[in-house]
C-alpha cells in the first residue's frame, strides 16, 4: 500500500501528539506506524506515506465516532505543512498563495491535489485524494477545515467561506461543522472544498513579504524536481553519487540551519559513522561538502541586490554574519559587498 511514496515526517509527529493526547499510548502509534522516534526528529524528513495511513487507521478504531478531523484541524500547528505553508504566508494575494499551494501540495502529501476555480461571483477550492483516504473521512475534514482556518489566518481572518462541501456524508453534529468551518457544510455533494466569495481571491495576505516566497519557491522548486524518481524507486535510494546526494540533502536544510551530519546520515539510511567513511573513500568529507553548498549559493544570492547580506548569512545557515564573511573571502578573495558591486565577477 502506498509503496514508494512518502510525507514529511511533520504528518505523522503532529497526528502521533494529537491521537496521544485523545488517550493512544505513544508506543503503540509508533508500532502502527512502524517509525522509530528518531525518523520524527526533522520535521521535513522523509517517511513512508503508509506510517500516516496506519495512524488514521489506528485513531479511527480507538476513537469511533468522534469529531478527529473537526477536532484536530482546530489543534495542527501550521508548521506541519513546511514550506507549503511558507510559499502561502508569503504570496502577495490568496489567489497566488492558492496557486503555489496547489503546485506543491505534492511535497507533503503526494496523493493530495486542490484546484481553484473562479465560477462567476464565487470561487471554488476543490480538493481530491486517493480514495482509500476519502472513504475514511475524517482525513479530509481535517484537510478542509485545516485550509479554512489557514486562509483565514492570513487573511487576518477577513475571510470565511460561503460554504464548505463534502462528498461523504454527514459524520457528526451540524454545528460542530460551522464551529470548525466558519460555514456551513454540505454533504454528499458532487465535489469536496471549500466556496468564497471570489473577491476574496484579491485579497492582501497580512504580513506577506515577496522577496520570501521568491526564495521560497526557487526551493520548493528545487524539492519537486528532486523527488520526481519513478515511482518504483525506493524513496530514499538513488543511482546519484553519494557525494552529490549529500549535498543535495544539505541543499534541502540549509535555510533551516538543520545541517547536522547525523541527520543528513540518518535521511540517507546511514549511520554517521558509515557516511564518514563512504566520503572518506571518495576523497571528500561531509563538511566539505556543506562548505560547497554554502560557496554555490551564497555565489548566487551576493548577485542578488533585492537581499541584504545579513539575510544571505541566515539563508546560508550562518548564526553570525562574521562567519559568513569569513567563509566568502577564503572562497573568492574579497567581501561579499566587494563581490557585489564588481557585478559578481
Amino acid at each position: 500500500m502506498f509503496d514508494g511514496d512518502v510525507v514529511f515526517a511533520s504528518l505523522p509527529a503532529a497526528l502521533i501528539e494529537f491521537a496521544s493526547s485523545r488517550g493512544v499510548p505513544r508506543d503503540e502509534l509508533l508500532r502502527a506506524a512502524g517509525l522509530a522516534p528518531e525518523a520524527l526528529a526533522a520535521p521535513d524528513e522523509l517517511v513512508p506515506y503508509a506510517s500516516l495511513f496506519s495512524l488514521w487507521e489506528l485513531l479511527l478504531q480507538r476513537c469511533p465516532g468522534e469529531p478527529l478531523g473537526l477536532e484536530y484541524a482546530r489543534r495542527i500547528p501550521v508548521s506541519v505543512v513546511g514550506i507549503v505553508g511558507h510559499v502561502l504566508r508569503h504570496s502577495e494575494t490568496l489567489r497566488q498563495g492558492v496557486a503555489a499551494y496547489g503546485r506543491f501540495c505534492r511535497l507533503m502529501d503526494p496523493y493530495l491535489l486542490i484546484t481553484v476555480e473562479a465560477r462567476g461571483e464565487v470561487a471554488h477550492l476543490a480538493l481530491e485524494h486517493d480514495p482509500r483516504v476519502l472513504a475514511m473521512a475524517e482525513p479530509i475534514e481535517l484537510m478542509i477545515a485545516a485550509l479554512a482556518r489557514f486562509i483565514a489566518l492570513y487573511l487576518g481572518g477577513a475571510a470565511r467561506p460561503i460554504e464548505a462541501m463534502f462528498r461523504h456524508p454527514r459524520r457528526h453534529p451540524p454545528s460542530l461543522y460551522e464551529e470548525a468551518l466558519g460555514a456551513p457544510a454540505r454533504f454528499e455533494a458532487g465535489a469536496t472544498g471549500l466556496v468564497y466569495d471570489a473577491r476574496v481571491l484579491d485579497a492582501p495576505v497580512v504580513g506577506a513579504d515577496p522577496l520570501v516566497r521568491d526564495y521560497l519557491v526557487r526551493h520548493a522548486e528545487h524539492l519537486l524536481s528532486a523527488r520526481a524518481a519513478p515511482s518504483s524507486a525506493a524513496p530514499l535510494a538513488s543511482a546519484a553519487p553519494l557525494d552529490a546526494r549529500v549535498r543535495a540533502r544539505i541543499d534541502e536544510r540549509l535555510d533551516r540551519g538543520d545541517v547536522v551530519q547525523e541527520a543528513i546520515a540518518r535521511s540517507l539510511g546511514m549511520s554517521t559513522r558509515s557516511l564518514q567513511r563512504a566520503l572518506k573513500d571518495l576523497g571528500t568529507s561531509f563538511t566539505a561538502q556543506l562548505d560547497e553548498v554554502r560557496r554555490r549559493k551564497a555565489l548566487d544570492l551576493v548577485r542578488r541586490r533585492d537581499l541584504a547580506l545579513q539575510e544571505i548569512a541566515f539563508l546560508l545557515g550562518y548564526g553570525e554574519p562574521r562567519n559568513f564573511y569569513r567563509s566568502f573571502r577564503r572562497w573568492t578573495g574579497t567581501t561579499p559587498g566587494e563581490y557585489r558591486r564588481a557585478g559578481g565577477r
